[in-house]
């Protein structure tokens, strides 16, 4: 049965419409996953070089258990992130002899041949079989492997497990996200160390060898509580009412705001219920932690706030970047029918301006909690703020009058460049030519201060314009409305 499965999903790849485009696609990403995956080999080998260099007089192996737990721990948040589920067209098979389980099987099985799982054996196994090996003997260096593997296949069913609950309860997607920060900032902060905990996890399993199989139980539970879930979930009734239930939500809030509410209600349910705008959302949401990567105590010591600015561009304006980018491109399968609703299209432009202030707002206020690693880093993220809403807004929504590409949202984000054209390349050149236009005057003439200050200013002064360029995207939108008509209906 595995194997007449396969045959299917290779005839389904074959027989598609776009078969050429995503052979092309799978060819390049089957080069770049080898080179990658080669990088890491090699890092592997070179591993216990690199730790008798960098700290001299250490023990690698013990060096190393110090950082397994941080890489397991951002290997489940690059999982969450980019790791898809793995699909399969069930509703065919569930009126034909083949039983539920073995449809759970095969995807559990096929999920499992993908760059996540490999990457941590690649890297960590060599230096296993050769360092820890030389210095603690076979017994150890096999448990080591053993817990790896395990390790590894946790965090594999772990998130495909949450990731499924989260399609049913989007908190799943904030509570994960937030026990990840919690144990990011309790670290950071001195409350516990994971380092330590790291080290004392995996010295423990290399004095005792048996202890691999604790790390084999975890995996099991991984894998069975994904199989329930799924085993629960694989009826044609249930796929049905969840679906008319999705149908009837509804957010009876944004009915007081009239027609720029229900606009907003769309692109809201639209990014809820589909994969690819859903997984931006996600992203944003996880780039809040990029604080820790640009406002560093060193950097906060030597009042580099030009660099700390670019981590409040990036954090407040990501959703703005990578949403505005499509702005109209996301409902290009029903967007004849909204051209031709009885719609203000200067209504439709006010709506996504403040789709998008109302999201980079409230990554604002969730990102205000760097304030407690110095206040004046409040300031920081105002400016960069102030300016995404006040002028990335604007830059964002004339260069998607200009994107005549569709896009299926279904699909997921991860290596996903369908959509993308030279008006996404140059927005990214102008989002970044911007920004420094302004700074460095006045940063070079009077100030790091006065810089940022500018900043702040011209997102202000811009967003008291927003009406002004409400009309002219508006006007460049009606100009170029039939070529998005046109080059939405070529999928």
């Amino acid at each position: 049965m595995f194997a007449t499965l396969l045959s299917h999903q290779w005839k389904s790849f074959w027989r598609s419409a776009t078969a050429g485009k995503g052979l092309v696609v799978q060819i390049f990403m089957g080069f770049l996953a080898l080179y990658l995956l080669g990088v890491a080999l090699g890092l592997g080998f070179m591993l216990r070089t690199l730790l008798s260099k960098s700290f001299p007089g250490k023990d690698p192996t013990a060096v190393l258990t110090g950082f397994l737990l941080y890489y397991y721990l951002f290997d489940m948040l690059m999982r969450f992130l980019l790791q898809e589920l793995p699909t399969l067209s069930i509703q065919p098979y569930l009126i034909l002899p083949v039983g539920r389980p073995t449809l759970i099987r095969f995807l559990n099985i096929r999920s499992l041949f993908q760059f996540f799982n490999l990457l941590p054996l690649l890297l960590f196994v060599p230096f296993a079989l050769t360092a820890t090996r030389a210095a603690y003997g076979p017994a150890a260096s096999g448990s080591l492997v053993a817990s790896l593997v395990g390790l590894t296949l946790f965090n594999h069913f772990l998130i495909l497990y949450i990731k499924r609950k989260m399609i049913v309860n989007g908190w799943w997607m904030a509570g994960f996200l937030l026990v990840l920060a919690v144990l990011g900032l309790s670290d950071y902060f001195g409350l516990f160390s994971l380092s330590v905990l790291s080290s004392r996890l995996f010295m423990g399993i290399l004095a005792h060898p048996w202890s691999w199989v604790l790390t084999a139980l975890m995996a099991g539970w991984a894998f069975y509580n994904n199989y329930v879930f799924l085993y629960k979930n694989l009826f044609l009734e249930d796929i049905g009412i969840k679906s008319r239930r999705r149908q009837g939500a509804d957010y009876a809030f944004l009915d007081r705001f009239g027609t720029i509410g229900e606009m907003i209600s769309l692109d809201v349910k639209l990014i809820l219920r589909n994969k690819r705008p859903r997984s931006l959302v996600m992203l944003s949401v996880a780039f809040l932690m990029y604080g820790f990567i640009f406002y560093k105590p060193e950097s906060l010591a030597h009042g580099e706030w030009g660099l700390m600015l670019m981590g409040g561009f990036i954090i407040t304006g990501i959703f703005i970047s990578n949403y505005g980018q499509f702005l109209f491109a996301w409902q290009s399968s029903h967007f004849d029918g909204m051209m031709s609703a009885n719609l203000q299209v200067r209504t439709y432009i006010k709506s996504k301006f403040l789709l998008l202030t109302a999201v980079s707002s409230i990554l604002f206020l969730l990102s205000s909690f760097y304030g407690l690693l110095n206040w004046k880093l409040l300031l920081v993220q105002l400016a960069a703020y102030l300016y995404n809403i006040g002028v990335n807004t604007v830059i964002v929504a004339y260069f998607g009058t200009r994107n005549y590409k569709a896009i299926d949202i279904g699909r997921g984000a991860t290596f996903n460049y369908q959509g993308l054209g030279a008006a996404q390349w140059i927005y990214s050149l102008v989002v970044l030519v911007i920004p420094l236009v302004i700074y460095l005057p006045f940063s070079l003439l009077i100030g790091k201060w006065a810089g940022i200050l500018a900043i702040g200013i011209a997102g202000g002064i811009s967003l008291l314009l927003q009406d002004f360029w409400t009309g002219l995207i508006t006007r460049e939108f009606l100009k170029r409305k039939y070529l998005l008509l046109q080059g939405f209906r070529e999928k």
